[in-house]
């Protein structure tokens, strides 16, 4: 009996049981209450106990490492988001409601992320920037030095090539000329100069034909950070009026036109302490003439009138600014005639001093340059000759006066031998002032004019010319330059039957690279 009794135990629990999992809750029970659980124990009875507590978290166990998120591989799609702009949800143009969608409904905020993958915004163009000279020359590079390399042929009419005061007889003309520039690129030293030659041919009066050129190569060298040593080379050479010496056109006895060359160096150092810089140079020059035969020499040419000078020169310079400089200058020269006596039989070999005082300007690209006030004087070995003294001017200055239009001002001053008989010196002053102006990127206008005069000292002579002059440049590329001048010459002297007028026209191409 009691072993049947035993048997029946279990069946009460697990009706409680079934109750307690689902009947309860069917009939009203709270179905927040936590959950019995039931287990029956080896003899049969029925335990419950409540929902035990979390386990609370270990700090011993070890923490998992944050992800690292993979780079992109090329080919790779970029993640999931948005596109700009999709959460505007309202009519356009009004401020948005981000709790309803368009069709007023309330928004599914579980909803899902986006599933497209937007594509990235292409990232905005690099703005080229402009050329500022689109038609100057490329250039070849040799080593760490730009060379630009050119040619150029001219024809054109000239109206008075000898320069007559009465009767003067137009010619056709052609020049042709080749020339090259050069500048070293980037170092602490700086190696820049141009070369230029050509021949002129007159073709009615071959008498003025001649070739001419010029050169200037500069270079310089930063021994140490305050010492710096710096040369210069240069030559010309061109044909030239005897009018231009002050010497009657009818004076020679074979060519109204005598080549004159001119050819030199210069080599010093520049010395810096803080702000002030000390300057030593040293020179040498040597003026050669065609041995053209005036009358009156006794057959003698002008050979003899050839001469070498040497000079001396120190300047003291003091930075006021980075665009202001001023500076004095101090200078002696000596002549020598390589037959002692010129043409005439005068013994022109003399001594010269000079003392300049002026300022040096860099403000920016809107004025740089040069300009000095001074004084010279030259003694003469013969005693028929008379010393020759005067102020100096000389300047080069170059004002940007817009970014299209560049003023060029030149002032030189010097005291040159003279070939006259009982004059010793020829006291020389050129002004010149040239304009500048691009008309399009293409077409650039010049306008130059220049004055110059001629005060021989020891004679009453005195002679003035001027020139004024148009020109015009069409830049078909960096390669082709069409060009085209007109020059106006005027030639005056006090001496009687002296004086000229002239035009000169040309029109002509110029190949560069």
């Amino acid at each position: 009996m009691s072993s049947v009794r035993r048997s029946q135990w279990p069946l009460p629990a697990l009706a409680l049981a079934l109750f307690a999992l689902g009947g309860g809750a069917g009939r009203g029970q709270d179905a927040t209450l936590p959950d019995l659980q039931i287990r029956a124990t080896p003899g049969g009875d029925v335990g419950g106990s409540l929902p035990e507590a979390a386990d609370a978290p270990d700090d011993s166990a070890p923490k998992p490492k944050p992800k690292t998120p993979k780079k992109p591989k090329p080919g790779d799609l970029p993640p999931l988001r948005p596109y700009p702009g999709a959460q505007r949800l309202g009519l356009r143009g009004g401020p948005p409601d981000r709790n309803l969608d368009p069709t007023g409904a309330p928004l599914d905020l579980t909803a899902p992320g986006p599933t497209i993958a937007a594509p990235e915004l292409a990232p905005k163009r690099r703005k080229i920037a402009e050329d500022a000279n689109p038609f100057d020359p490329v250039g070849l590079r040799v080593g760490d030095v730009d060379v630009k390399p050119y040619v150029e042929e001219d024809f054109g009419y000239a109206s008075n090539p000898l320069g007559a005061a009465s009767g003067p007889k137009g010619s056709m003309l052609s020049t042709s000329e080749a020339g090259v520039d050069w500048q070293s690129v980037g170092g602490r030293n700086d190696f820049h100069g141009e070369l230029k030659g050509g021949y002129t041919d007159y073709f009615a009066t071959p008498e003025a034909s001649g070739p001419y050129g010029s050169g200037i190569v500069d270079e310089k060298i930063e021994a140490t950070r305050d010492l710096t040593f710096d040369d210069e080379g240069r030559f010309a050479i061109a044909p030239q009026s005897l009018s231009n010496f002050g010497v009657a056109t009818g004076a020679s006895g074979t060519n109204p036109y005598v080549a004159v060359s001119t050819f030199g160096g210069t080599f010093g150092a520049t010395e810096t302490l803080g702000k002030l810089s000390l300057g030593l140079h040293a020179s040498y020059d040597r003026e050669a003439y065609q041995n053209a035969v005036l009358f009156g020499t006794d057959g003698r040419g002008l050979a003899a009138d050839d001469y070498n000078d040497y000079g001396l020169k120190f300047r003291a310079a003091y930075r006021i600014a980075e665009a202001l400089s001023p500076f004095v200058e101090f200078g002696a020269d000596t002549r020598r005639y390589d037959s002692g006596a010129d043409a005439l039989g005068y013994l022109r070999d003399s001594n010269g001093v000079t003392a300049k005082a002026g300022v040096t300007l860099a403000f920016s690209q809107q004025l740089t340059g040069e300009a000095s006030l001074g004084y010279g004087e030259r003694t003469y070995q013969d005693a028929r000759l008379p010393q020759a003294e005067a102020p100096l001017v000389d300047a080069s200055l170059i004002w940007s006066a817009t970014p299209l239009t560049t003023l060029t001002l030149k002032a030189q001053s010097a005291l040159n031998d003279s070939i006259l008989a009982g004059a010793s010196a020829d006291i020389n002053r050129t002004y010149t002032i040239d304009i500048s102006h691009a008309l399009t990127r293409a077409i650039t206008l010049g306008l130059t004019g220049t004055y110059g005069t001629d005060e021989y000292v020891g004679v009453s002579s005195r002679d003035v010319n001027e020139t004024l002059g148009l020109k015009a440049e069409y830049h078909i590329n960096r390669d082709v330059v069409v060009k085209a001048s007109a020059t106006h010459q005027i030639y005056l002297s006090n001496l009687p039957k002296q004086g000229s007028v002239g035009d000169v026209f040309l029109m002509g191409i110029r190949l560069q690279r």
